[in-house]
């Protein structure tokens, strides 16, 4: 225990910092520990297998990862930290390209995240990099894995004595490393609770004495109830940057590839990076959700009039996209006596059958049928969503609406929220879910609301305006944004679909271009250097001359209080990033037509 000791705290005498000595045994810690399991990992290989190619690289790891406490002892403690990401980067996607599917070396993705998290808890830029870093590995080892570009040396189908010590080593030991990054997490929230709490206690005190000081506790106290809703929300909005990027490139290269029979070879590859960005974007999506459910904010259902089965379509057809990349087909049935047009809240609607479809698409097995079936109960409408995969067991099916609990699959990992949240969404929206399952045929999810038809409907309007996008030939578009890679991106789609590109690189450029340009529509991103998004909105929406033009927030910020106020503050639509190109599309089309048709 003394040597730990002594090795954890390495470079000590460097810093006085009591954060950053903190993250420095952090970094010594793992870099021991993961040595330490590498080493043990190579020799044990060596003297099983007698193969170099299994051996060596994990001992080479070992050599590398104790340079990491040599660097720190030396104070370079920034390059450490990056050293010990990269040197695991490197070692999954080298293990996971010659083990396969005999063990699952991707599960340190979220131990690659995590410790990207508290090894940068101060540093945002490299944290970024960090995240990136381990986000893109982890696509190239998803794409090497359904390609196959690297022949595994080991293969799942031999059964042999070797190849069951590997994985029963080689996976308590990824779970321990991910336990060990989450049981830091925890216990620097819980260090952070505490010091927050004592400020509390302190501030109490001195409120008995004086007033004024109530004002400043209560702000204070308020400012820390939202600490983890800022931190995940600040985090989401770093992440999805590099995201938009990956997630954009690969629509484009499905575009690229439709348009070109010669880029055949590269569909298959084109849909996976689409496939896991999307699925990346939908982890995202779901950590935000239940961040703000354990916050305690509770969305009131806003009804609004609603075309069932254009809706339906509109969300099947972008899931029908990842559901390609198994060969799944998606098959929706609508019942007779379902109304045309219902009464709901359109945003909580598509958050929970995303979640179900999403869930079926996981599991359901390769080239089979994913059934969507909407029926009406008495004064119930049902949403149904039946897969044709393993089935849950039956002990699981009490729990399975829990958060974090997940069913094992190969295909896409998830974080266990979807079906937690949905739940919630359910409920919140005055109705249920419920799940039924068989063994080695299939599991299906049947969510019941109240139903609800407006008195009054415009079918012909609605129909008009989720009608098929229409061209946008010869339409001049404004982009605001400020991230070079979002503009190429943005400025690449719609200019293959012959609209006319203007792209400003902040608001008070973008102001002066729209004065002079006169565009038909604006994209505006809400986070942008000098004036902001929101002042630039208001400054168009102030001006006689481009008060009339649609303009379109483009924003990182998946949070509804954030969308909520930009359409307060007069825009006409908001779009979360990373941005579904076919979305985008038809949220042109909607305005464009209707300043067509005024």
């Amino acid at each position: 225990m003394s040597l730990f000791q002594h090795i954890s705290t390495t470079g000590y005498h460097r810093v006085t910092d009591e954060d950053q000595r903190r993250s420095l045994k952090i970094v010594n810690t793992l870099a021991l520990v993961t040595a330490l399991m590498a080493g043990i990992f190579g020799l044990g290989c060596y003297f099983m297998t007698w193969d170099l190619q299994m051996s060596a690289p994990a001992l080479i790891e070992s050599l590398l990862l104790s340079a990491v406490i040599v660097t720190n002892r030396l104070g370079k403690f920034t390059t450490a930290g990056l050293a010990l990401i990269l040197i695991n980067n490197l070692s999954i996607q080298y293990y996971s390209a010659i083990m396969g599917r005999v063990t699952e070396v991707h599960l340190l993705f979220i131990f690659l995240v995590g410790l990207s998290l508290l090894v940068f808890e101060k540093n945002r830029r490299m944290r970024v990099l960090s995240i990136g870093l381990t986000i893109l590995a982890f696509l190239v080892g998803e794409i090497n894995m359904y390609n196959g570009f690297i022949t595994p040396v080991v293969r799942p189908e031999a059964h042999s004595p070797v190849q069951f010590v590997i994985r029963w080593v080689t996976i308590p030991s990824i779970l321990i490393l991910d336990l060990m990054v989450i049981y830091y997490y925890v216990r620097n929230m819980e260090r952070q609770r505490k010091k927050e709490m004592l400020q509390v206690q302190e501030m109490l005190q001195t409120v008995k004495e004086h007033n004024r000081e109530l004002e400043i506790l209560t702000a204070q106290l308020a400012k820390a109830t939202d600490a983890k809703t800022v931190f995940v929300r600040e985090t989401s909005h770093e992440i999805r940057t590099p995201l938009n990027a990956i997630f954009g490139i690969s629509q484009l290269l499905q575009l690229k590839v439709e348009q070109d029979r010669s880029l055949a070879p590269i569909r298959q590859l084109a849909d996976h990076l689409y496939a896991a960005s999307y699925n990346t974007r939908e982890i995202i999506n779901n950590v935000l959700e239940f961040s703000r459910i354990e916050a305690g904010k509770i969305d009131t259902p806003q009804l609004e009039t609603l075309n069932v089965r254009e809706w339906l379509d509109g969300i099947v057809n972008m899931h029908q996209y990842v559901a390609s990349v198994k060969t799944v087909r998606i098959r929706i049935s609508v019942a007779d006596d379902i109304p045309q047009v219902i009464s709901g809240d359109k945003i909580l609607l598509s958050k929970t059958l995303n979640n179900l479809l999403s869930n079926a698409i996981k599991f359901t097995a390769q080239e089979s049928t994913i059934s969507l079936d909407v029926f009406r109960d008495d004064n119930k409408w049902c949403l149904q969503v039946t897969d044709q995969g393993e089935g849950i067991r039956a002990d699981r099916l009490s729990t399975i609406f829990n958060a974090f609990v997940t069913e094992r699959n190969i295909f896409l990992e998830g974080t266990g929220l979807g079906l937690h949240i949905t739940r919630h969404l359910a409920t919140l929206m005055g109705g249920g879910i419920k799940v039924y399952s068989v063994m080695g045929k299939g599991t299906t999810f049947t969510v019941h609301l109240p139903l609800e038809v407006p008195a009054e409907t415009t079918c012909a309007n609605d129909s008009d305006i989720d009608a098929d996008p229409c061209s946008l030939t010869d339409t001049s578009i404004l982009i605001i944004e400020d991230d070079k890679m979002s503009q190429m991106i943005l400025s690449r789609f719609l200019s293959e679909l012959g609209s006319r590109i203007i792209v400003a690189g902040d608001g008070m450029e973008g102001l002066l271009l729209a004065k002079t340009s006169r565009p038909d529509i604006i994209i505006l991103d809400s986070h942008i250097p000098g004036l902001s998004g929101k002042d630039t909105l208001a400054q168009i929406r102030a001006d006689e001359l481009l008060q009339h033009i649609p303009v379109i927030i483009a924003s990182g910020d998946a949070f509804k209080e954030n969308r909520e106020e930009l359409l307060q503050a007069g825009a006409d639509d908001y779009l979360v990033k990373p941005i579904e190109f076919k979305a985008l599309q038809t949220t042109l089309s909607k305005y464009l037509r209707v300043n067509a048709h005024p």
